[in-house]
């Protein structure tokens, strides 16, 4: 169904949903953006779309203008409906801006470096019998000239013991970092550090439990389960109207600026 014709905050305008002269909306026809636009200020109300050529005085907005917790005035409109057809969305329906992709890319670096020293100290035990094992193939190889001890790691009972401690680790590690802290504190350390917050789209405040789960299932869990599918994970945002990853998408979040 098409997005009905009607005053809708401008894509091309930055966002000002906390200036209290009101955000700039701008004309959609139905079925393209026109050239007309105006402040969302009170005051009289419009019943159709101005006639080409003219400027139209104070608009109505279709759905009412509601306030948010600052007083500032905002278009409400239905989520769902938001962003329009063809047109990236820079906030979130309440007007939250949505967070870059370079500072997301940071906090993604600097969450991984947290969480595997974290894991390397919980599970340093399995990894020193690894390195220990792959030690011992190496100095094999060296003296005999058979590589044949490298690959026999593969079939060593103590080298795949320890190896698969060390994954479990990992992702018990990956998943008290992320669900724990997105859970309660909305956001990851690394997030925190880059002024960045995990939110649902249509309503502002702190993830459930079930979103906070996905979110980290369809990241982490998938992505070491799948190398493709945390490479797409992570490229995702970069095209899609939300900018929202894979792992948002099933949870239902956006990552959005504090």
């Amino acid at each position: 169904m098409s997005t009905p014709a009607g005053w809708y905050p401008d894509p091309s305008a930055p966002s000002a949903t906390h200036d209290p002269a009101g955000v700039q909306l701008r004309w959609w026809d139905g079925g393209r953006w026109t050239e007309h636009v105006h402040r969302n200020t009170p005051g009289p109300s419009l019943t159709k779309a101005p006639h080409p050529g003219s400027r139209p005085a104070v608009p109505h907005d279709p759905y009412a203008a509601q306030h948010d917790p600052y007083g500032a005035p905002r278009p409400a409109y239905p989520p769902s409906q938001y962003p329009l057809p063809g047109v990236k969305a820079i906030a979130t329906p309440d007007g939250q801006a949505l967070g870059g992709l370079g500072a997301r890319l940071l906090a993604r670096i600097v969450d991984l470096l947290l969480t595997t020293l974290i894991a390397v100290a919980a599970g340093w035990s399995s990894l020193r019998t690894m390195s220990t094992l792959y030690a011992e193939a190496l100095e094999g190889v060296s003296r005999t000239g058979d590589t044949s001890a490298v690959f026999a790691l593969l079939e060593n009972a103590g080298f795949a013991a320890a190896s698969q401690t060390w994954t479990l680790v990992l992702l018990a590690v990956s998943a008290a970092y992320t669900i724990l802290t997105v859970r309660f504190a909305g956001a990851t350390p690394g997030k925190l550090l880059l002024r960045l917050r995990v939110r649902d789209w249509e309503r502002p405040g702190l993830p459930s439990w079930g979103q906070a789960i996905v979110r980290w299932l369809g990241s982490d869990l998938l992505g070491q389960l799948l190398i493709l599918w945390y490479l797409l994970d992570f490229l995702w945002p970069c095209w899609d109207q939300r900018r929202q990853a894979l792992h948002d998408k099933m949870g239902r979040t956006v990552v959005v600026k504090r």
